[in-house]
C-alpha cells in the first residue's frame, strides 16, 4: 500500500483551499509527508492566482491511472482533480449547490482513492452544512458522508487536545436534546464502546476512562440535579463490573485539570460542547478530530469553513498542518489500519 495521506478540499468557498496551498508548501520539507489533495484544479489555480501564492503540487491526475504512475514515479504533493466549479458564478465566502456538490466529490473522491490503495490515511477540511444541502444531498457534514462513503455505520468522533482524547455521549446535538440523552443504557453503551477502541495502541490502557458530570455541586457536596444520581453514577458501578476501568463522575473543574496532565486514557462527556471547550484551550493550535470505527484512518482540524476570510489571503494553515502531522505520527507507529 502506498504511504500517500489524502487531504480532501473542503468548502472551496472558504478557507480550504488557502490553507492547503499553505500546509503543502510547509509540509513538502518533510520527507515523510507524501500528499495526495483532492478538489477543484481550477479553483486552486484562481485562488493561488489572487492571493499570489505559488502551487506546491508536483505532479496533476485526473485518473486513477495517472495517479497511480504519479506515485509509482516518486511525487511526493500530488493534485487530484475531482470536480469542476463554475468560475463565473463563483464568490469568495458565498456558499451554493456548486460547491457543496464540489466539496461532496472531493470527500469522495478522497475516500476511493484510500479504498483503491492509492492512499493510507484521510484529512478533511471543514465543508459546509448549508451548502450540502443545498446541493441536495442529505449528509450535513464530514462525518455522515464518511459513513455513507465507506458504508460503516459505527463510527464514534474522538477529539483530541494535548492530552486529552474525549468522546461525546451525544454528537451533533441541541443543548436540550443532548441532556435528554443522559440515560443510564445511553452511558454504559459509550463506555463499553469506548473500551473497545481503546484496544488500539494508541490508548494507555493502563489509566482509566474518565466521566464527566453533567450538574455543578452544591457546597455540601451533592449534585444539583438527578441526572448523577439516577443514571452516571449506576451505568459506572455496571461498566466496572464488566471489567471496564471507569471513574467519576468527576466536576469538569478538576476533570480537566487532572486530564490536560494525561490522569486518563480517555474522557466521555455528557455534552459535545464540554469537550470542544476543553480540546480548545489545551490545544488551540493542534486541536483535531479522529473517526474511529473506519477502514482507514480518519483525522480533522477542529475548523469551521472559514467563510468571512476566504479570498483574504489571511487563512493561518497551521491547525492543517498539525492534522496531517497528527495523521503521520499515527501512521507511522501502526497504531491503525
Amino acid at each position: 500500500m502506498q504511504r500517500y495521506t489524502v487531504i480532501s478540499m473542503g468548502e472551496p468557498a472558504g478557507t480550504s483551499p488557502e490553507m492547503i496551498i499553505k500546509a503543502a508548501r510547509v509540509l513538502s520539507s518533510d520527507l515523510s509527508a507524501k500528499l495526495i489533495v483532492t478538489g477543484d484544479e481550477g479553483l486552486f489555480r484562481k485562488t493561488a492566482s489572487d492571493l499570489s501564492l505559488t502551487l506546491p503540487f508536483t505532479f496533476y491526475a485526473d485518473d486513477d491511472v495517472s495517479l497511480k504512475k504519479a506515485e509509482e514515479n516518486g511525487e511526493r504533493i500530488i493534485f487530484f482533480n475531482s470536480s469542476s466549479i463554475d468560475e463565473k458564478s463563483f464568490e469568495y465566502g458565498k456558499v451554493t449547490a456548486d460547491t457543496g456538490r464540489a466539496s461532496y466529490e472531493a470527500l469522495r473522491s478522497a475516500v476511493e482513492i484510500i479504498q483503491n490503495g492509492l492512499g493510507h490515511s484521510l484529512v478533511s477540511s471543514p465543508v459546509s452544512g448549508v451548502a450540502l444541502e443545498a446541493a441536495g444531498y442529505k449528509e450535513h457534514s464530514v462525518f455522515d458522508l464518511l459513513s455513507v462513503f465507506s458504508a460503516t455505520a459505527r463510527l464514534e468522533s474522538m477529539l483530541r487536545g494535548g492530552f486529552l482524547n474525549i468522546f461525546g455521549l451525544s454528537q451533533r446535538s441541541p443543548l436540550s436534546e443532548a441532556v435528554a440523552k443522559v440515560r443510564r443504557e445511553n452511558i454504559i453503551s459509550a463506555l463499553i464502546n469506548i473500551d473497545s477502541i481503546m484496544m488500539s495502541p494508541y490508548f494507555d490502557r493502563t489509566k482509566p476512562i474518565a466521566v464527566s458530570s453533567l450538574n455543578p455541586m452544591n457546597p455540601d457536596g451533592s449534585w444539583t440535579g438527578r441526572e448523577e444520581e439516577d443514571a452516571i453514577i449506576p451505568a459506572i458501578e455496571i461498566v466496572k463490573g464488566l471489567g471496564i476501568n471507569a471513574v467519576g463522575p468527576l466536576s469538569a473543574e478538576r476533570l480537566f485539570s487532572e486530564g490536560v496532565s494525561g490522569a486518563y486514557s480517555s474522557i466521555l462527556v455528557m455534552t459535545a460542547g464540554m469537550g470542544f471547550a476543553a480540546v480548545s484551550a489545551a490545544s488551540p493550535d493542534k486541536a483535531a478530530v479522529i473517526t474511529w470505527g473506519l477502514p482507514f484512518m480518519h483525522v480533522a482540524p477542529l475548523l469551521d469553513a472559514g467563510l468571512p476570510e476566504a479570498g483574504k489571503g489571511v487563512a493561518d494553515s497551521g491547525h492543517l498542518e498539525a492534522a496531517v502531522q497528527l495523521a503521520l505520527v499515527l501512521r507511522s507507529a501502526a497504531l491503525m489500519a
